[in-house]
């Protein structure tokens, strides 16, 4: 019941991942990132780019924040924010950990590169 309890755990926290990337903006949002790499981007930068108010903004970035999909740091009056890449790749495991473990036939993914 315990091992029960804990996959129901880890499906929860995923769920709210992927609801948190479920909006159009968010999503942007984490592309962008992934582009700047680990150095980040300005909050100025980001909120040209994807073209929101900055209360708006704000709102999507404590929500990728609040699940871990995005780091923060203060560089004189600067916001960057950056992917966290641990656990976009810990969300990725998770959803292909059992990858074809009821089918016989093997599955490629194209990446379209």
């Amino acid at each position: 019941m315990k091992t029960r309890r804990t996959a129901d755990k880890r499906n929860e926290y995923f769920a709210g991942m992927l609801k948190a990337l479920g909006s159009d903006p968010r999503l942007k949002v984490v592309r962008l990132l992934i582009q700047h790499g680990e150095a980040g981007c300005c909050v100025t930068d980001i909120q040209k780019e994807i073209g929101c108010a900055a209360s708006t903004l704000s709102h999507h970035l404590e929500t990728l924040s609040r699940f871990g999909l995005i780091n923060s740091r203060k560089d004189a009056q600067w916001i960057f924010y950056s992917v966290n890449f641990e656990v976009l790749k810990e969300l990725f495991n998770f959803l292909w950990q059992d990858c074809c473990s009821r089918s016989s036939r093997l599955v490629t993914i194209e990446t379209g590169h």
